[in-house]
């Protein structure tokens, strides 16, 4: 090769090497940090916003604060990939917690947590202490209303389910939603707290919720059509009627009758439906609430989030459950 054309491929070669060099990072050097990223998303050079946009992806929440701050940008490329980011992480967050459910063992499920999950279909930023933190607020409220120097559990039954509804009922002002009742919002334990009003199921599972707080034995009940709870009367306090006491949440919180419940319940079989619901089945039945509701207001997304999530949580139990 003559010398001016080695000098050519020579410096051809530098080019390029100073290039690659520009687009990704050399072995050896450190990874770039979270704001060098950020500040990539609206390089002029594709390669680079590319590589910046699934690096971020992969850091995963981590990444969440900057991102929501990028998503304010004034660079409408930094601007619009952020917010894609944020909104693929936190689809990825939820989808998440559900495989994670899924996995479990049933003894092992949360109802709970599960309703944190399920809310965040509809606010995906909420953080689960704001959950906490408004159900151990109620708790703290019954715990006064039953008064000092003896725990609630040691209460006898009625006493402890009169100081539970009076602060659900009368202090909250939690009842059932009869006006809006097809919306998902009645889904969300977030909303349902907020705005004091909900389903049967979900009003239910808040007063079981803050019950366990008080360790109280009121569980869940899967009545068909409906959903109540009860103050299990085998776990009574020593010297107490071992009577259930049977609370119907959604219809002002009125105590109601095994009697009733024959007369009024179709299906109704009281050795099944008196026993705590499984909380897989009541996880899905909130889910299936939301999708229902999510059908009628015509969020087809929405819809379509809670369908790929329904296996995740039941695995092979699902075509029993839909």
């Amino acid at each position: 090769m003559s010398v001016p054309r080695l000098r050519e491929a020579t410096f051809l070669g530098l080019v390029l090497v100073l290039v690659g060099g520009m687009l990704f990072p050399v072995a050896g050097e450190p990874e770039p940090g979270i704001e060098a990223l950020i500040e990539r998303l609206d390089d002029e050079r594709f390669a680079v916003r590319d590589e910046a946009d699934r690096k971020l992806l992969e850091l995963g929440q981590v990444a969440l604060p900057a991102l929501l701050e990028a998503s304010e940008s004034d660079s409408p490329e930094k601007r619009v990939r952020s917010a894609k980011l944020v909104r693929r992480i936190r689809e990825g967050i939820i989808r998440g917690e559900f495989e994670r459910m899924g996995k479990l063992a049933d003894a092992d499920l949360e109802v709970e947590h599960a309703m944190w999950v399920i809310a965040l279909l509809l606010d995906p930023e909420l953080e689960k202490e704001a959950v906490t933190k408004s159900l151990d607020e109620i708790a703290t409220a019954v715990r006064k209303e039953l008064g000092e120097g003896v725990e609630p559990r040691d209460r006898p039954p009625a006493r402890a389910m009169a100081a539970l509804i009076a602060v659900l009922k009368n202090q909250y002002g939690f009842a059932g939603d009869m006006v809006t009742y097809q919306h998902p919002d009645n889904s969300s334990v977030h909303r349902v707290i907020a705005r004091r009003k909900g389903l049967p199921i979900l009003l239910s599972e808040i007063a079981v919720a803050v019950s366990r707080r008080l360790e109280l034995p009121v569980v869940g009940l899967g009545i068909p059509g409906r959903y109540m709870i009860k103050y299990d009367g085998r776990k009574a306090p020593g010297g107490e009627a071992g009577k259930d006491i049977i609370i119907n949440p959604f219809e002002g919180w009125r105590e109601t009758s095994v009697r009733e419940l024959r007369l009024t319940v179709p299906g109704f079989e009281p050795d099944e439906h008196l026993q705590e619901s499984p909380a897989r089945l009541t996880i899905l039945r909130i889910m299936r609430n939301m999708e229902s509701h999510a059908t009628v207001k015509g969020r087809q997304e929405l819809v379509s989030t809670i369908l790929d999530c329904y296996p995740l949580v039941a695995g092979p139990n699902l075509p029993l459950f839909r």
